[in-house]
């Protein structure tokens, strides 16, 4: 069966984000006179926010946004190193990171070449990303605009890897699962979440890393352009 849709995530997939964790957590650290590895840190950071995106998929915990969810887990990281701020140096930092964000978000010639390859094709592109409305169509710009839909965790009030906000995403486009792709760079969360909804997924793995949690992609790439390669593979 061919491909008719093919969804995209936003953050380190379309949107390359370069060193961005390792600084933040390396600017962060230095703002709160801790000497802890920053790497060490982003790991206990992202572990935090990770269980909260969990929880909130699972019911387990009430919706909030990116934002608020970098800032709560933020906070529960400091602590779990023995570091306790006040709420407003908390604002700040997250002010920080926010700020940081803008700077170091961009999007190479290669992924709007490909973007406009598909649709020239006559593909119907649709985006699925775990963020909030107003930095998302910050740090898009007019790539926003090759898009025929796009769904939204702020919006649909869960993340991926939720079904639902890939079922979401699906019925926007009128879309059937058999005939779609979705590409993202995080196994547990975007492939995880596309293979659970029976669409294709193709793990944007640029980094060259292994696969873990047992979970397999159906296709693999190191360039955003091999999608076209993938495309005329799946060609009835």
């Amino acid at each position: 069966m061919g491909v008719k849709t093919i969804f995209f995530d936003a953050y380190g997939t379309l949107l390359e984000l370069g060193d961005y964790y390792c600084d933040l957590a390396a600017q962060i650290l230095d703002e709160v006179g801790c000497s802890i590895n920053p790497h060490l840190f982003w790991e206990t950071w992202n572990d935090e926010f990770n269980g909260i995106l969990f929880d909130i998929v699972e019911g387990q915990h009430p919706f909030t946004n990116i934002r608020t969810t970098y800032k709560i887990s933020l906070e529960k990281a400091l602590l779990r190193h023995g570091i306790s701020i006040s709420d407003v140096q908390l604002d700040e930092l997250n002010k920080m990171c926010k700020t940081l964000l803008d700077q170091r978000c961009t999007i190479s010639p290669s992924t709007r070449e490909t973007i406009e390859a598909l649709k020239h094709n006559g593909v119907k592109i649709g985006l699925i990303s775990n963020g909030d409305n107003d930095e998302l169509s910050h740090h898009l710009g007019d790539l926003v605009k090759l898009f025929d839909a796009t769904t939204i965790s702020e919006n649909v009030r869960t993340y991926k890897p939720d079904p639902r906000i890939f079922q979401a995403a699906l019925k926007e486009l009128g879309a059937n699962p058999e005939e779609a792709l979705f590409i993202g760079d995080n196994l547990r969360i975007d492939v995880r979440g596309a293979n659970e909804t029976g669409i294709r997924s193709v793990w944007y793995n640029k980094t060259g890393k292994h696969p873990a949690d047992g979970i397999k992609p159906h296709f693999t790439i190191a360039n955003i352009n091999e999608v076209l390669e993938i495309v005329k593979l799946l060609v009835p």
